[in-house]
């Protein structure tokens, strides 16, 4: 093998051959090359053609070699087809529109897996832009081969993406553990529009959606899936269940004399805390302030048995100690804790749906930590659309589909 050739085939240009070589401010280094086969197919009828009808020298940076950033000189060539008209010609070593070459783009990919976009720029003296894009272009391919056929069971949550009460819903495929879709907003439209992108085949296969007890949510799922089963996240219950909880307490604190309030300052997260994780002062503290408050005992013994209603495996034998939990939770006579059972009538569905099925929304409670990480790694998104890929590409599983 040749020299030349031998030099071109370690650069990894198998299909072109260096016709020039400069290097440029001690840091830059310049190739130019030229295409081996010289027969140039038409990108629409794909007729060979043996000459071109004229050409254009483009320049696309490469991966570095060594210390040096390197940059191609490439012809751009374009051919006269009878029958298509002037064409531009593939090219193979960098797509439509970039300045980069497809090796490069994919490692700036790599390197965004983790690190800041805004990192990766600077240490290759790119644009913000240019990376991103290049990150987009590839997860939107890896997005596309995606199998989505067979999903049978959903979970619907929301995460916070700014402050304001500005939110994304992320919906989950529960079998294979995986986010396949991240829409703004969590309002109907925003569930209207996964379902219209999910399409209708894939929807009618649908059996089980959880869901938070949002309405919007709920409203568009009977809509859309009249047939599927839903199922409320039991976790959900516990933060109406421990709000009610904390309102006792202040009512109780309200109504002391200012000398009385001093036992009950500083209690709120010792009655909500679970008793398992109570520390051992704790245990002494919580034990005394319950032996002086009956409404306070009586509530927190209620929600220490209401968290162990959903351990019972047999779905009959939990329905029926929820109808009990129910009964005292009223004999109680906390206006707070009647309330609350109010709600759970109301809600009844989704949550005996949750004792015949087994199944919770604890992976999407999981993937806020994540989506929570990328957010704090790149300090914000102003993109939304940007954001929800990097979720998609972190929680999608979908880099395994390259390989």
């Amino acid at each position: 093998m040749p020299r030349r050739d031998r030099i071109t085939a370690i650069l990894g240009f198998q299909n072109y051959e260096v016709t020039r070589f400069r290097r440029r401010h001690k840091r830059e280094v310049e190739l130019w090359l030229w295409p081996k086969d010289r027969a140039w197919r038409c990108p629409k009828c794909r007729r060979i053609f043996d000459s071109s009808y004229d050409r254009q020298l483009i320049r696309l940076r490469d991966l570095d070699l060594a210390k040096h950033r390197s940059y191609l000189w490439v012809p751009r060539i374009r051919i006269n087809c009878p029958r298509c008209g002037v064409r531009r010609v593939r090219l193979e070593i960098a797509r439509w529109r970039s300045r980069c070459t497809r090796r490069f783009e994919k490692w700036l990919f790599v390197l965004t897996g983790h690190m800041a976009t805004s990192q990766v720029a600077r240490l290759y003296g790119l644009s913000w832009w240019t990376v991103r894009d290049a990150e987009v272009r590839y997860i939107e391919g890896l997005l596309r081969k995606r199998d989505l056929d067979g999903i049978t069971d959903l979970g619907i949550d929301e995460v916070a993406a700014k402050k304001g009460h500005r939110y994304l819903t992320l919906v989950t495929d529960l079998q294979q553990r995986r986010v396949i879709w991240v829409g703004e907003g969590r309002s109907r439209a925003t569930l209207k529009a996964f379902f219209r992108w999910f399409g209708e085949k894939r929807r009618r296969r649908l059996r089980r959606l959880v869901i938070d007890m949002h309405d919007p949510y709920e409203q568009e799922i009977r809509a859309q899936c009249p047939r599927a089963t839903i199922v409320y996240d039991h976790f959900h219950l516990s933060k109406p269940l421990h709000l009610a909880i904390d309102n006792i307490r202040r009512r109780l604190q309200a109504s002391l004399p200012p000398d009385g309030r001093r036992y009950l300052k500083g209690s709120r997260y010792l009655l909500l805390k679970g008793e398992e994780n109570l520390t051992v002062n704790q245990r002494v503290r919580l034990k005394e302030l319950l032996a002086v408050n009956e409404p306070l005992n009586a509530a927190y013994i209620l929600k220490e048995d209401f968290r162990t209603l959903f351990d019972e495996l047999d779905s009959k034998r939990a329905r029926k100690a929820l109808k009990e939990w129910k009964s005292r939770a009223r004999e109680s006579g906390l206006p707070e804790l009647e309330a609350f059972v109010q709600m759970l009538n109301r809600r009844r569905y989704g949550i005996l749906n949750f004792f015949r099925h087994r199944i919770n929304n604890g992976l999407s409670e999981g993937y806020n930590n994540v989506v929570k990480t990328i957010k704090k790694m790149a300090y914000g998104f102003h993109d939304s659309h940007y954001f929800g890929l990097k979720i998609l590409r972190k929680c999608g599983k979908i880099e395994g589909s390259d390989r």
